[in-house]
């Protein structure tokens, strides 16, 4: 068996806690860039007819309603039935 003195160990269990919490670090930044919303990329539309609010995907210009199935035209930043 081998022997450790309280300094050497005191090193090997604050290396481990530092090696563990960053581990949990990294892994928590990692989950965060693939949950996170990209709120900037998209527009908001709200329909006319039945006034759901919906995201649009970049440069779109027309879109379909997905609740009421209706045309939604966007132009040069503004929304409009």
């Amino acid at each position: 068996m081998f022997s450790i003195d309280y300094q050497n160990g005191f090193f090997i269990y604050v290396a481990a806690w530092l090696v563990f919490l960053t581990v949990l670090w990294c892994r928590e930044q990692w989950r965060t860039k693939i949950n996170a919303w990209s709120l900037s990329e998209g527009k908001l539309c709200v329909c006319g007819e039945c006034h759901f609010a919906f995201l649009l995907k970049p440069r779109e210009l027309a879109v379909r309603c997905p609740r009421c199935n209706g045309l939604c035209y966007v132009t040069k930043g503004k929304r409009r039935r």
